[in-house]
């Protein structure tokens, strides 16, 4: 008989888990301050070529006068300047960031969290790009074709939003072809949309892919992928697809002080476990307590897995003070090595809106 090892909670701390909540969909629907873009994309910049800047504009659209009242940047490498005075209604005023270009060749996402009279949440705004060191071909910069468009990379991932969000994002696209792209979108995910910037790009030039995800349109929870199928000059790219994915989490904006202090607390007997060794093909089963220390329901909404031929049995809800068992079963066929089996559940609990139990182990062959 196998013996089973706890793991120490140090394995716990995964680098997903340091994302935050986006306040991007502030930009949209709050009725005092509008941006005319969230985020900007400097593009590929080379390293001696300097500071880089540029000015986010924003009108107020509220009928009393707006104050930034302050603007964080998230890195010493980024200086932002804004409009200090009170803005009144309709008119206009402007954020402008300047990145040194001083940390050496990289990709970079820097954000500015903006403080604004009136809202109780934040606006994030960000800047990115990539610093080269020597010149690259455009074909270089952007290795995945869909057809005859080129794009950096073949997945876009938002990161986190909170359930009933919605947030925007932008993809650099070039066209290292020798004829002008038409760009339109179909077969879009319902929540989906994409407009490209210029709709048409020249050959040798590069343009961008405005992409907007709205969780109101279908309720999803935990890592979901977005599709949209590609259309060139009126022909519909079939042979490929844009992917955009996003971990969507329980909203907790309109929480008040009672709501979190009687709020579900999901707390696992222990999260990780140790197989041992087992040999390829073999199915691991263990089981999991789980107890809601919180004094309202525990929803678990969903589970996601890193690894495939993972089956879950969970109840869908834990009463206050009362336990449950969450039974996993990984089957091994086709993996060897050292593996961690990673299973995350999203919540309604603020203080824990996601979770996660591990199976680790050794698998031979």
């Amino acid at each position: 008989m196998r013996s089973t090892k706890l793991i120490r909670p140090a394995v716990l701390s995964f680098i997903f888990m340091l994302l935050i909540f986006s306040a991007g969909a502030q930009n949209a629907g709050n009725g005092i301050i509008e941006f005319n873009k969230l985020v900007h994309d400097f593009g590929d910049i080379s390293l001696n070529s300097g500071k880089h800047t540029y000015t986010f504009i924003f009108k107020n659209t509220g009928k009393q006068p707006l104050v930034v009242q302050t603007v964080i940047s998230s890195c010493g490498c980024t200086t932002p300047v804004w409009t200090r005075n009170p803005v009144k209604p309709g008119d206009s005023g402007k954020i402008e960031v300047t990145f040194l270009n001083d940390q050496g060749p990289y990709p970079f996402d820097k954000s500015l969290t903006v403080y604004v009279s009136g809202l109780n949440r934040p606006i994030i705004l960000r800047i990115k790009g990539v610093v080269h060191e020597k010149p690259k071909s455009l074909s270089q910069l952007f290795p995945k074709k869909i057809g005859e468009l080129s794009f950096r990379t073949s997945l876009l991932d938002l990161g986190q939003i909170a359930q009933g969000d919605s947030k925007s994002d932008v993809i650099a696209v070039a066209n290292t072809s020798s004829n002008s792209l038409k760009i339109e979108f179909s077969d879009l995910t319902p929540g989906l949309t994409i407009t490209a910037s210029p709709q048409i790009i020249s050959p040798g030039k590069k343009g961008e892919l405005k992409v907007t995800l709205n969780t109101k349109a279908q309720k999803n929870w935990g890592t979901v992928k977005y599709r949209a199928n590609l259309v060139l000059n009126g022909k519909k790219i079939s042979s490929d697809i844009i992917e955009v994915q996003v971990r969507i989490l329980d909203n907790f904006s309109n929480l008040t002080k009672e709501d979190i202090d009687q709020a579900p607390l999901p707390m696992a007997n222990n999260s990780a476990v140790n197989f041992g060794t087992v040999k390829a093909g073999t199915e691991i089963s263990e089981t999991f307590e789980l107890k809601n220390l919180g004094r309202r329901v525990l929803q678990l909404y969903k589970y996601d897995s890193n690894h495939e031929g993972v089956t879950v049995s969970h109840p869908a809800s834990v009463n206050p003070g009362a336990a449950a068992k969450i039974e996993i079963k990984a089957n091994t066929k086709g993996v060897s090595g050292d593996v961690i089996y990673q299973i995350t559940f999203v919540t309604n609990s603020p203080s824990r809106p996601v979770f996660n139990l591990l199976l680790s182990g050794s698998v031979t062959r």
